[in-house]
């Protein structure tokens, strides 16, 4: 900052900055090195108060809060004008069931256990269709075969079936990344009909790529009412049945008959076809931060 400061003659650095000896007590020979503070453009101009303006006259527009993304540009007598780039309603829930998880299921019959890192709403729900991108397989891939397995679970995602299915994807990484390496390249587009987003905080056992927490589709998912989860396998209280997902019966083979290279990287469970007594239940309780899916027997 210090270094394009002194380069850049125009840029207002006084009122976004301020000298390092303004705040500090060090007797330091630092009278020409400058932190970001934005203390004037706060408190010394009517910046506060045109956004307080400004975001009051969008949320009553909209009829709700709302995300933004402006500039301010500068001029030499140090008046501004606020340029309003995008401006999104954030849509807020009303209501959040709030339902205990249940405390005694079977491990053996744990599928995914969650605690933290779970945004959306709380849910009890029959899952119908998984989706799993499996890790090992994934990574395998070169580039190019990573962003052709987002286009699949995009045509999976949206393959017309007589009646909606409440489905979940797994996948390992970031969903909706734009580096494959760090996850799956999906754009919002291609999941929009799914309900649950899971992402397995893991690639490979060189690379545990940061949670995204949703937010490459953050608004999306609130408007959508999609549960995101995040499943940390190395840690406690954390868990991912392997077994299950990659020794169930998968239906990919069957959809996609051309695209047998990818048969061992994406398996598409369909649960409604399990035994009549099984069926696989989401317990989500984002209040409590905890998320157990589980087979139940009926």
């Amino acid at each position: 900052f210090n270094d394009m400061r002194k380069t850049a003659s125009d840029f207002p650095a006084e009122i976004i900055s301020s000298p390092v000896y303004e705040n500090t007590q060090v007797s330091l020979d630092y009278h020409d090195y400058w932190i970001l503070t934005f203390k004037k453009l706060l408190t010394e101009t009517t910046f506060v108060a045109n956004m307080r303006d400004m975001l009051t006259t969008l949320q009553k527009a909209y009829e709700y809060p709302v995300d933004t993304e402006f500039t301010v540009n500068f001029k030499d007598d140090e008046s501004y004008q606020i340029n309003l780039l995008q401006c999104r309603p954030l849509q807020m829930m009303v209501k959040n069931i709030v339902i205990e998880p249940p405390k005694d299921v079977d491990s053996n019959h744990i599928i995914i256990e969650a605690n933290g890192a779970i945004i959306g709403p709380s849910v009890v729900t029959r899952i119908e269709q998984i989706i799993y991108v499996v890790p090992s397989e994934y990574q395998k891939l070169h580039e190019q075969e990573r962003y052709a397995v987002a286009r699949l679970i995009g045509r999976i995602t949206h393959l017309k079936q007589n009646t909606p299915r409440v489905t979940m994807i797994i996948g390992p990484g970031r969903w909706g990344t734009s580096m494959a390496s760090l996850g799956v390249p999906v754009t919002f587009g291609e999941i929009n009909t799914v309900s649950v987003m899971c992402e397995i905080i893991e690639m490979n056992e060189n690379l545990i790529p940061d949670v995204s927490l949703g937010t490459h589709f953050f608004n999306d998912i609130v408007e959508t009412k999609m549960l995101y989860i995040a499943v940390f396998p190395h840690l406690r209280k954390s868990l991912l049945n392997k077994d299950f997902l990659e020794k169930s019966t998968s239906q990919f083979p069957e959809l996609f008959p051309g695209e047998a290279r990818f048969s061992d990287v994406i398996r598409v469970i369909d649960t409604v076809e399990f035994p009549i007594k099984q069926r696989i239940i989401l317990n989500a309780n984002t209040i409590l931060q905890r998320v157990v899916c589980y087979i139940v027997e009926t």
